[in-house]
């Protein structure tokens, strides 16, 4: 079994203000820097399809001006004293974040607050960034990486929000008024439905006081956002090919998993270190470094509320894509059949021990690590007992986790080359156990 003695204490504080606000923090006093996170429990897959993209928008249009600042004064207030900010948006959130040295956390929040509460979405700046997201689009048209995934991504989960890109579509982005995005912050930019997550060389109560300066502003009213949930199942694997003059051909290979709350998610996120997370596990042994088939092969896990999904992303020679595909899914079906080797195990447990520890010496990785678990589970999990609970994993949980997830209603396969013999890629997907 894995040794606990280089798991660093994690001492965060949560704080739940009169107006339902979360705020959490973890004092970092030996860090020079503070990382400050506002989220909004909001984003694609609560979107209706005449508003797919709304949440991605919104997150643009934050940085474009309040009433106090103009879209340069917001960036340059972070910049001169060396600091950073940017946003996302998930299927589940939209976070906006900054890290600046810890003698400018007051600037830093005040910054953070305007735009989040006050931002005014100027004419002439929705204009310029409904042009800037149209670009953005095109762009990952021109990204077969990035293309595969979004096509993946309807096949996977259909006609369901969860199946929408992120960024929205064409007609949709040309359609958003300045009234609709304003309407949809002020309905989910809510107390209720917000985390504040900071951590760093600042104090807990020196965040509580600056913000209980500017809670005034704050919007009370609205609920957390509802989204549809995913139930579907398949009857037999799915394949989607698209044809683009590249010169390479891109794969990923999905199966529908367990959600983030689920007891498996230990047993798949070991199971997932295992196939394909790191150079010496066995997507990446068998495939790039034994055969030289690819250069990029690996394995990823995404979780949402109630399902998941495993990947495997490829990009091969056309040429070897059947030899490659049919190798990646053997090697999902050994794992199925056979399971895993108790060293294999331990040190797919100190993989994931070691990622833990290391993100925990860095601001940015703890601020997100408090905000999204606040935001979409509702708790911060100890991460000595999240440890202790990936060390109880046996050799017989990854095997189960295995056999419930690679089986072949549960494929799902999208392909972007610049050829592909359907018939023969059509045969080659199928998991054999």
């Amino acid at each position: 079994m894995s040794s606990h003695n280089t798991m660093p204490a994690m001492h965060y504080v949560l704080t739940t203000l009169p107006a339902g606000l979360r705020v959490a923090t973890m004092e970092m006093p030996q860090m020079t820097s503070v990382a400050l996170g506002m989220w909004a429990g909001v984003g694609g897959r609560h979107e209706h399809a005449s508003h797919s993209g709304i949440s991605h928008f919104i997150e643009h249009m934050n940085f474009k001006g309040t009433r106090r600042r103009t879209a340069r004064a917001i960036a340059r207030e972070i910049e001169c004293v060396g600091g950073a900010s940017n946003g996302f948006t998930s299927e589940e959130t939209t976070c906006f974040y900054v890290k600046v040295p810890s003698a400018h956390v007051a600037c830093a929040l005040d910054v953070l607050n305007d735009s989040y509460h006050h931002s005014i979405f100027p004419a002439h700046e929705l204009r310029r960034e409904r042009a800037v997201i149209h670009e953005e689009a095109r762009m990952y048209q021109d990204m077969p990486q990035q293309l595969v995934y979004d096509d993946f991504n309807v096949l996977i989960w259909g006609d369901h929000p969860l199946g929408r890109p992120l960024i929205g579509t064409a007609a949709t982005i040309a359609a958003f008024s300045r009234e609709q995005l304003l309407a949809y912050r002020n309905q989910h930019y809510t107390t209720g439905n917000t985390v504040i997550s900071v951590a760093g060389n600042v104090r807990h109560e020196q965040v509580l006081q600056l913000l209980n300066a500017r809670l005034g502003a704050w919007r009370t009213d609205g609920a957390p956002a509802a989204c549809q949930p995913h139930h579907a199942r398949q009857a037999r694997p799915r394949v989607h090919l698209r044809v683009k003059p590249i010169e390479q051909a891109h794969v990923v290979l999905g199966f529908r998993s367990a959600g983030r709350r689920s007891p498996q998610r230990y047993a798949l996120r070991l199971l997932c270190t295992i196939l394909g997370e790191t150079m010496s596990s066995r997507l990446n042994q068998e495939i790039r470094e034994k055969r030289g088939l690819a250069y990029s092969v690996g394995a990823s896990l995404t979780r949402f509320h109630e399902t998941g999904m495993l990947q495997i992303s490829v990009s091969a020679e056309v040429r070897n894509v059947t030899r490659v595909v049919r190798l990646a899914l053997d090697i999902c079906a050994a794992l199925a059949r056979d399971g895993v080797r108790p060293r294999e195990l331990q040190l797919a447990q100190e993989y994931v021990r070691g990622t833990i520890v290391l993100s925990l010496e860095r601001t940015t990785d703890c601020m997100m690590w408090l905000g999204e678990s606040l935001i979409t589970r509702g708790v911060i999990e100890n991460t000595a007992e999240m440890l202790a609970r990936y060390d109880a994993v046996t050799c017989a949980d990854i095997q189960a986790a295995a056999r419930d997830l690679f089986v072949d209603h549960k494929l799902s396969a999208a392909f972007v080359s610049p050829r592909l013999d359907e018939a023969r890629v059509t045969a080659a997907v199928r998991v054999t156990l």
